[in-house]
């Protein structure tokens, strides 16, 4: 009898609480709303005192062409949750790294039936990719397109989307592979237009994720979950095939 008392205390001391915090910590993981990204602008009030303003970001207005040479803007994205990434076709290096993990969230995404969704990938080597080396592309990786769009443009229109819109890095550089340096960033932006962060395994804020990363992509799809299925339990795991 001793020995089970002794067992029962050294369950409540050592197992129980860990129970607990292992099912708190999931739960929270269940209901967390993801943030959004702020900005802070100085202003004046009234009376002339210096007063700080907090807005939420909204992704740029943009004009950009897709691989059927049908134009898309920020305007026609509103109601459907979406990612955008940058690529160029010529990359040789992160580029099909990231395309590869895309393809993967996409046959998760489609499998959980997840319909207000949509992947941009979205070119920073424009005079080079037209809609018809987009197109070309897509189809060389086997790509379903019912809900990806691969986008081109100006390439002024896209570099300052890169850096002012997404403060991410991009330009051309010689020594750099394929002749263009970028970002393997991606981010996430909900059905009103805002840009939204989400969390890592230690429940710290997550501004971007990094295409590159499997770890990265197993997230991003509980975070497109959460945006998209009102009942959305954390019980989806997404495994390499």
């Amino acid at each position: 009898m001793t020995s089970i008392k002794k067992w029962l205390v050294l369950f409540s001391i050592l197992i129980f609480p860990y129970i607990i915090v292992q099912i708190v910590e999931k739960s929270t993981h269940n209901i967390l709303t993801l943030g959004y990204i702020e900005n802070t602008n100085l202003d004046l009030d009234s009376v002339g005192d210096v007063i700080e303003l907090v807005d939420s970001l909204k992704v740029p207005t943009f004009k950009l062409i897709n691989q059927d040479e049908e134009i898309i803007t920020n305007k026609d994205l509103l109601g459907v949750n979406y990612i955008v990434n940058f690529f160029f076709t010529s990359c040789p290096t992160i580029c099909p790294t990231t395309t590869l993990n895309l393809i993967e969230l996409q046959n998760k995404i489609n499998k959980y039936e997840i319909n207000n969704f949509k992947i941009l990938s979205i070119s920073v080597d424009p005079v080079n990719d037209t809609p018809k080396k987009l197109k070309e592309y897509a189809s060389s990786m086997n790509i379903d397109l019912s809900n990806w769009e691969f986008l081109t443009g100006s390439q002024q229109e896209i570099y300052d989307l890169v850096k002012s819109g997404f403060s991410l890095s991009v330009g051309q550089d010689s020594l750099s592979p394929g002749g263009v340096f970028h970002s393997p960033s991606i981010t996430i932006i909900d059905d009103k237009g805002y840009l939204r962060t989400g969390i890592d395994k230690k429940k710290n804020t997550k501004f971007v994720y990094d295409g590159t990363l499997y770890s990265d992509i197993k997230l991003l799809v509980g975070e497109i979950q959460r945006l998209s299925i009102t009942n959305f339990k954390d019980n989806y795991e997404i495994t390499k095939q």
